[in-house]
């Protein structure tokens, strides 16, 4: 791995290094009254103002030596899952003098909103854009510390089981200072953990900010552009995702935080700081009071989108009862919320899923009567605990049997201007996805359905001129994959003023030489806005997927990362005229070309 020290070295990226992460000051009001559950922008997704007078066992699992450790004490503390109370409409979650384990004289308290080894809690995640608020009073004492984070499990696709480490800290107590808290952001970069420290410095007019004599509201803001902190209504901090973390930081970019975050409050050992103090036993006990949790989606954004996690939206005629069915249909989970599922042309059935999956998933089926070859929605309606509600639809499509035989009907389209050429042709009626082989059929390689101009293409490859390309082709639907064809095509001289560096290795460092070929882009003439899409597998193996759009000049207009591998880009506030678009994958070019803007 390679580093650009030169573009990094910057005298904030120093300071940064030299103290071992960032000291800023930040000015803030006292705020003696709780916000409003109210958020303009944002819709309330979940809450927890903690008026019960017990802990709602299906919205928090309680921490004990097992639940998702290995029974082990760390720095004198382990996890009790008697220290946590409820009582005049807080949390209250204690450190105290309670051996828990042999040799381990002290205990802490944790609520979070997943387990792994308590298969009776409903598990639960929350997803970019978010906005996590909570209001808290918080304690200082040498060796103990307080904590509240979203930590990362999992895949957006598949929650709650192994995933790259992501993790959000809203706050950490150094055990020292009353007037700071650390917030840190966690992400992997090439398979190894590395993290980026903010230590927060809090002023209150010309006094320091009491962090333990005072209600103190903490607010996260994130989405895969940036991270921010906020404290009482007042914004401390931003992390801008799309810049390059300091040098000494062993990671070449940022990897957005996209989903599942699980969100957790806790309260143990000092985490920050002053980490090698030593509790003393007369400052035992102390409790970190939570007024209230509140998490919210951004507005425009589904918090329970319909999701169908083949990737494929048919569904086989065959499947006409739920024991010829295997296809699944679900949504994201969350507590006390409502899902009423409808369908004028299936039937749905709740199917019990293992912890930590969330529960909703539904195994669906045909009606009878209803004819193949066309297409139907599926309805999900959710309702959240207080006042909104969601909508979402998804169309399936019913496909009668395999595809037949694919015709023999292939050419080469140029991709790029170095004349590399992808291999393109029609795609039969109501077909879900192609694949192509270059070793006879042992390993096959997704291709890209192009929708263009109410003509759907499967485009595959990406190959030098003149080569010949030897390759075997399948498509697919929701009855499966249909049979095999083997052809054979040559790949065009290099067309006039092409880049092609003869001689030399035309693939990519780091990725196969068909990656491009797994990424679509339309229209070419643009009037506002321009569609990228990019495969689920190709864009699952990668931690970062960029876009940039140059102008005639070489002057960059537009530098982003893609959120999703299905991309619309709004770009109407570009002039007329040529422009080039390239996509960075872990910062590497896997695609670049070429379109024109029609309209201001």
């Amino acid at each position: 791995m390679s580093y650009d020290i030169s573009a990094q070295n910057t005298p904030w990226d120093i300071i940064y290094c030299l103290n071992g992460g960032e000291n800023k000051s930040a000015g803030i009001s006292t705020l003696p009254e709780p916000n409003p559950p109210e958020k303009p922008g944002w819709n309330l997704i979940f809450s927890d103002e903690f008026q019960a007078g017990s802990l709602n066992p299906g919205y928090w699992n309680r921490s004990n030596p097992w639940d998702d450790g290995d029974g082990s004490c760390r720095r004198g503390f382990s996890a009790n899952p008697d220290n946590i109370l409820v009582e005049n409409g807080n949390a209250v979650i204690i450190n105290s003098i309670d051996e828990q384990l042999p040799g381990c004289p002290y205990s802490f308290g944790e609520i979070k909103s997943m387990s792994i080894r308590d298969s009776a809690f409903k598990s639960y995640y929350f997803y970019a854009p978010g906005y996590l608020e909570t209001r808290v009073k918080l304690f200082t004492k040498t060796g103990q510390g307080a904590a509240c984070w979203l930590w990362g499990i999992g895949t957006p696709e598949n929650p709650g089981v192994p995933g790259p480490w992501n993790e959000i800290d809203i706050f950490e107590l150094n055990g020292i200072n009353t007037n700071i808290f650390n917030g840190a952001y966690h992400w992997t970069s090439n398979g190894i953990h590395v993290s980026q420290h903010h230590s927060i410095y809090l002023t209150d007019s010309s006094q320091l900010y009491d962090l333990t004599a005072n209600w103190t509201t903490f607010g996260l803001e994130w989405d895969t552009a940036s991270i921010k902190w906020f404290v009482n209504n007042h914004l401390v901090k931003e992390l801008d995702l799309s810049a390059i973390p300091p040098f000494c930081i062993k990671a070449e970019h940022y990897s957005a935080p996209k989903a599942p975050l699980s969100l957790r409050l806790w309260t143990g050992w000092n985490t920050v700081g002053n980490q090698s103090g030593v509790p003393d036993p007369a400052d035992f006990p102390q409790s970190m009071l939570v007024d209230y949790v509140r998490m919210y989606k951004k507005a425009g954004h589904k918090a329970s989108p319909v999701i169908i996690p083949d990737g494929k939206y048919q569904i086989c005629a065959t499947a006409i009862s739920p024991e010829s069915s295997e296809k699944i249909i679900t949504s994201r989970y969350y507590p006390d919320a409502s899902y009423e599922w409808s369908s004028p042309a299936f039937e749905l059935e709740e199917v019990s899923s293992p912890i930590p999956q969330p529960p909703w998933k539904m195994l669906m089926w045909i009606k009878p009567g209803i004819t193949s070859g066309q297409s139907y929605p599926v309805y999900l309606e959710t309702h959240f605990a207080g006042n909104y509600s969601e909508y979402d639809t998804a169309y399936i499509y019913i496909a009668q049997d395999i595809p037949d035989l694919p015709p023999d009907d292939f050419s080469a389209i140029q991709v790029d201007t170095l004349c590399r050429f992808a291999i393109q042709t029609p795609a039969l009626p109501g077909i879900s996805g192609c694949d192509f082989s270059l070793d006879g059929g042992s390993n096959w390689t997704p291709g890209t359905l192009i929708h263009q101009e109410g003509v759907i293409l499967c485009s595959f490859g990406k190959f030098s001129p003149e080569q010949q390309v030897d390759f075997a082709f399948r498509e697919q639907n929701g009855c499966g994959y249909s049979p095999v064809l083997y052809s054979s095509l040559t790949m065009p001289i290099p067309p006039v003023g092409c880049k092609w560096p003869t001689g030399v290795d035309d693939s990519l460092p780091g990725f196969d030489q068909f990656a491009s070929a797994l990424v679509s882009v339309w229209p070419n003439q643009v009037e506002s806005k321009i569609h990228v899409r990019i495969s689920l597998k190709f864009y699952g193996q990668h931690k970062n997927i960029s876009l940039k759009i140059y102008d005639v000049h070489a002057r960059k207009v537009l530098d982003q990362n893609l959120p999703d591998p299905d991309n619309e880009l709004n770009l109407s506030f570009l002039k007329p005229g040529i422009y080039c678009l390239h996509i960075l994958a872990d910062k590497t070019a896997i695609h670049k070309s070429v379109f024109i803007k029609i309209r201001e």
